[in-house]
């Protein structure tokens, strides 16, 4: 029984030690951290979202804006929401991106184009 015991504790403190390695290296590399300098100044990261439908482009982007926020993942991070073709989830993205400056808006074809204006064409 004590071995089990100390097969669990010894488990948990290795999940803490390789989650704390991933939290500090998320936190180097993001915005604002230690190797900010080092960095190139294209953006890092890029949150797209793909809502299935008109119904829910505003829970996904307001969900997105609060990952983002939380994250600390100000402006170095991309925002993107790919909007369908109908008019009402082209609209709702609309007033959305009045609201979240740092949301940008497209159509899922046209997502290939803005982000290699951003980081370049694979090769």
């Amino acid at each position: 029984m004590k071995y089990f015991f100390f097969g669990g504790g010894l488990l948990l403190m290795v999940l803490g030690a390789v989650e704390l390695l991933r939290w500090l290296c998320f936190r180097l590399h993001s915005s604002g951290g230690a190797l900010d300098g080092q960095l190139s100044c294209r953006p890092a990261m890029a949150l797209v979202l793909f809502p299935p439908g008109a119904e829910d482009v505003e829970n996904l982007v307001r969900a997105g804006a609060q990952r983002v926020e939380w994250m600390s993942l100000k402006p170095p991070c991309r925002f993107i929401c790919l909007t369908g073709e109908d008019a009402e989830s082209q609209e709702i993205g609309a007033r959305l991106a009045e609201q979240y400056r740092n949301l940008e808006l497209c159509r899922p074809e046209e997502l290939a184009e803005l982000l290699s204006r951003t980081w370049g064409s694979p090769e």
